[in-house]
């Protein structure tokens, strides 16, 4: 897909590594983050964040076993001046690229074609993002004014962004500019070794400390009124992040895990499916199916459009192994009227079995659209079409 994210939020996500309250708790520290909890039964006391910072800055080189090449600053902000710097930088979203990214959106079935998409990112971003790290003034911010631990959980995470961009650079606009799955997957890569930090960091607080940190970095409640593919969007890279940054570090080490940054990962399949990163399995080329009008954009939906779609048509229950053996995409899409747009895109398969898995699943999930999707192509190559409006 389009970088849905940097559209509809214009350079908050572009610019920034925003850190969200919905990323995943479950990666695994690293041996050299064994230290024990405290056995304390209550809640540390709060200290000064100057008096925490250098403690969480070494315990982050130590996991990372990088060095700060420069001190970074940081500040603690109240909600209202943490939102003002969060969106410090935002432009007026262009609407050509709000269009491409709702057609897309919408054609899936993923949300009304009626939808505020603008609105929807930028309530999702503002109730989620615990801190960020700004690759241009290279400083961090983290929301609230104590060194609370859901805080200085948030310093850990956001100390690694700051510390590998020293080291491998974080801000690559090319990206952004050359298709969705490579940006993806590089986000992933950068959140998953930030939560890999994280939670070590918090593996060395005390269990009340821990619950805390975790209580704190909930963030607000679900934001009302935002359609769950917008959630599961922003979500994604911290969800799967962490289990793509396990696999590399237990195959290579925190060697490997470098070197990920310099080779980092090309598609969502392969943070699915670590194996394919390995055996350097990229997506295949896959030509740009025809537009029945004046194209509106082209772009590839990847593994991870391709399942939100299926879920959101037929239900997860359904998906168990049908995009295995993805190999490349490509989708065009073009108006049909206001508020209207009809997408084809065309999926290639590792193989024959591969493929029946897929078009079993396309079948259904066309037969879920009423009439507003259809099959126009089967076999290792298959090709489907959908419109909505």
């Amino acid at each position: 897909m389009r970088p849905l994210s940097a559209a509809a939020v214009a350079t908050t996500v572009t610019l920034l590594t925003a850190c969200t309250g919905g990323g995943s708790h479950t990666s695994a520290p690293s041996a050299s983050s064994s230290a024990s909890p405290s056995a304390s039964g209550a809640p540390s006391a709060i200290r000064p964040i100057k008096a925490v910072a250098p403690e969480i800055e070494a315990f982050v080189e130590k996991e990372r076993r990088l060095h700060f090449k420069h001190k970074v600053q940081f500040k603690l902000l109240g909600r209202k001046a943490f939102l003002a710097r969060l969106h410090l930088h935002d432009k007026p979203p262009n609407a050509l690229d709000v269009e491409k990214s709702q057609a897309v959106f919408a054609t899936l079935g993923l949300m009304s074609p009626h939808a505020d998409l603008v609105k929807a990112f930028r309530t999702a971003t503002d109730a989620g993002t615990l801190g960020f790290y700004d690759f241009k003034s290279k400083k961090m911010y983290v929301k609230g004014h104590r060194a609370t631990p859901g805080a200085r959980a948030v310093l850990a995470h956001e100390l690694t962004h700051a510390l590998t961009d020293q080291w491998f650079g974080l801000d690559r606009p090319k990206l952004d500019k050359s298709n969705q799955e490579l940006s993806l997957a590089f986000t992933a890569l950068i959140e998953g070794d930030a939560e890999r930090t994280r939670v070590a960091y918090e593996k060395t607080l005390s269990p009340a400390d821990q619950a805390l940190a975790k209580k704190q970095e909930g963030g607000d409640d679900a934001p009302p009124k935002v359609p769950q593919v917008v959630l599961e969007l922003i979500g994604f890279p911290y969800a799967i992040g962490p289990s793509f940054v396990n696999a590399v570090v237990d195959r290579g080490g925190i060697k490997a895990l470098n070197q990920a940054y310099r080779h980092p990962p090309r598609s969502s399949e392969q943070l699915l499916a670590p194996q394919e990163y390995f055996l350097h399995d990229n997506p295949a080329h896959v030509a740009v199916p025809h537009a029945d009008a004046a194209e509106l954009d082209h772009g590839d939906l990847g593994v991870i459009g391709l399942a939100l779609m299926l879920e959101h048509g037929i239900g997860s229950s359904s998906l168990q192994g049908v995009l295995t053996g993805w190999a490349g995409d490509q989708y065009v899409v073009w108006r049909t009227g206001a508020h209207a747009w009809c997408l084809r895109d065309t999926v290639v398969m590792d193989d024959e079995t591969a493929a029946v898995r897929l078009d079993n699943a396309l079948s259904q999930w066309v037969a879920s659209r009423s009439g507003r999707a259809q099959l126009e192509h089967q076999g290792t190559s298959t090709t489907f079409k959908a419109c909505a409006g």
